[in-house]
């Protein structure tokens, strides 16, 4: 039997800033790409709904709990994999409904299952952080691998997709834990992912600096094949004001 092989996406939406200019480059995006599994940050009732109706053959995580309609989901291709079970862990992300948002994915031809998660760690720019120089990213990153290691079972593909906020830290100490991003794996130079520009709004004189922040980061039950962040427009409008990470993810059969 041929290894499975699943496209992955990670995609900060950017909240609704600008979303009237932008609603038909991110349809435009999910056309072209169709990732199999969809993880995205700064979700809102808006570009839910723009997604839903993009991607007729995906499914999400619909949920009680606010974080999963205003904060962060997962979408899968529904004609490939389905939803065992799913959950929001709280890593001690200073924004209210921020959670480590995870679902557990079966093939639907096959009896495997993969571990996928979401999450958005606090902006830098926050207060709390300017006023001490303190990041809060480490502990959340350190909340987030405990989690990992608590839901993750034993012998399962796993991956983590988000905005991190970071360019250095949580994915060094991720690394440590046994989660690689792509690029690493790979081989290759993260590129910058935010801000896009001109759709980011860039005033000039104003403080800024471009940064590697948005990651797709797996453990070793999953060999990356591709890895890549498109910069895809329509016109001269891109879906956000960042870049997505997308990243082709080999099951490896020895690991069944």
């Amino acid at each position: 039997m041929f290894p499975t092989r699943l496209s992955v996406i990670t995609y900060n939406l950017w909240n609704t800033q600008r979303w009237p200019q932008r609603e038909a480059a991110l349809r435009q995006f999910v056309d072209v790409y169709r990732p199999d599994v969809f993880c995205v940050q700064e979700l809102r009732p808006e570009t839910a709904a723009a997604l839903d109706e993009a991607l007729p053959d995906h499914r999400r995580v619909h949920d009680d709990f606010a974080g999963w309609t205003c904060e962060g989901n997962i979408y899968w291709n529904g004609r490939l994999l389905e939803c065992l079970e799913h959950g929001a862990e709280d890593v001690g992300i200073f924004e209210a409904h921020r959670r480590l948002f995870w679902a557990r994915l079966k093939l639907i031809d096959r009896d495997r299952s993969i571990f996928v998660a979401t999450v958005h760690y606090t902006h830098q720019g926050d207060e709390r952080e300017l006023e001490t120089g303190r990041s809060p990213r480490l502990d959340q990153t350190q909340r987030t691998i405990a989690a990992l290691a608590r839901l993750v079972g034993p012998t399962e593909p796993a991956l983590l997709a988000g905005d991190l906020n970071d360019p250095f830290l949580p994915t060094y100490a991720l690394h440590d834990a046994g989660y690689r991003s792509c690029f690493a794996e790979l081989g290759q130079l993260p590129p910058p992912t935010w801000p896009s520009i001109p759709t980011a709004n860039f005033v000039v004189g104003e403080q800024a600096v471009n940064q590697t922040i948005d990651w797709i980061v797996s453990n070793d039950r999953l060999r990356a094949i591709t890895a890549s962040s498109p910069q895809c427009f329509a016109g001269d409008v891109a879906p956000s004001d960042h870049w997505p990470v997308q990243a082709v993810y080999e099951l490896c059969e020895e690991h069944a």
